[in-house]
């Protein structure tokens, strides 16, 4: 048996020193119920109940001292077994994400799809989310709470980092930031992402060597087809475009040729090279999900199980008894007066 607060078992040292102020005051001045008893005409019988009274209000306040200490029994083992891994999913929201080559719909439908899955298989984990474009937003930082990073990731519009372009390495940098907690035994970044950094303040380089110095790793995919994807042309409203025939219209170039998103794949496989990440190319949405799982398989290494005794509370058996003998000295109190009254009106 063990006591959680000992230092509470100072105060019994002032019960006898309290019981002995009560059983040398007068009667007047006795804080107990039963100021009768001393004017009884059985004055010995009425200082035997004057003791005991006390010992009860002593006692209960001795129980409730010792449930305030907490005592604890030894209790049951559990085993508790972690992964202890923090992830930072960053994710390219650019408009080159619209490119239709991840059917049934665009690359970004089709990586939060493959993500939501990805949180719920990865759920011992914490898991944050940073989307980037022309710069860089956080939409959900590190949590264990996996139904709230999926509505974060539920709610990733176009336009949700409020300019367009590529900040892959501003990306970088804001999951950097969101990764300071060095408490986790793996700290990890998973960037998506299928263009060429050309926004931003932060050079992808230059950030996946701070990361390197930080001890986090980055994992990066590249999604899209080889040679590119027509991208759909939007409105100021970020509505689709249709023409008069009522078909789709696609983003061209000057010259009238049709545009196809362009990929730096040799900076992506630079920065998972740098930080020992990985690197993966995804061309359709099978891929991309094989992607995900691989991460996941490499990073599921988990903590030496930990195995700790939790402790079994006592206190409510002191304070059960403590409260029985302040029930007492007031039935005692009551009958003592009662029988004592009745003696002196005979």
């Amino acid at each position: 048996m063990t006591l959680a607060s000992p230092g509470w078992l100072l105060l019994l040292a002032f019960i006898p020193l309290l019981a002995w102020l009560l059983l040398t005051r007068k009667a007047k001045g006795l804080p107990l119920s039963t100021y009768g008893l001393l004017d009884a005409a059985d004055g010995e019988r009425a200082r035997r109940n004057r003791r005991l009274l006390i010992a009860l209000r002593m006692g209960a306040i001795a129980c409730i001292v010792l449930a305030i200490a907490r005592p604890q029994a030894p209790g049951r083992w559990i085993e508790e077994k972690q992964l202890g891994i923090d992830l930072m999913l960053a994710l390219d929201v650019s408009g080159s994400m619209r490119a239709e080559d991840f059917q049934p719909d665009n690359r970004l439908a089709a990586a939060k799809r493959v993500l939501n899955d990805f949180v719920q298989r990865n759920a011992d984990n914490r898991i944050g989310l940073v989307a980037f474009a022309g710069r860089s937003i956080t939409l959900c930082p590190l949590t264990t709470d996996t139904p709230v990073v999926q509505q974060a990731i539920d709610r990733i519009r176009f336009g949700v980092a409020g300019q367009d372009g590529t900040a892959i390495g501003d990306g970088i940098g804001n999951s950097l930031y969101r990764l300071e907690d060095r408490s986790a035994k793996s700290r990890v970044i998973v960037l998506l992402s299928d263009g060429e950094n050309n926004s931003g303040y932060l050079q992808p380089l230059q950030a996946a060597a701070m990361a390197k110095a930080k001890g986090v790793k980055i994992y990066t995919i590249a999604v899209g087809k080889p040679g590119g994807a027509p991208v759909p042309a939007v409105d100021r409203s970020g509505g689709e475009l249709i023409d008069a025939a009522g078909r789709k219209v696609y983003i061209r170039n000057r010259d009238g040729s049709l545009f196809l998103t362009a990929m730096d794949e040799m900076a992506l496989e630079r920065i998972a090279q740098l930080t020992g990440g990985r690197y993966f190319r995804a061309t359709d949405t099978r891929g991309l999900q094989d992607a995900y799982a691989e991460i996941a398989k490499l990073e599921r290494t988990e903590i030496p199980t930990e195995r700790r005794q939790v402790p079994d509370d006592r206190y409510p058996w002191p304070l059960g008894l403590g409260l029985i003998l302040v029930v007492a000295e007031i039935l005692v109190s009551r009958g003592s007066w009662l029988v004592l009254q009745g003696g002196n009106h005979a």
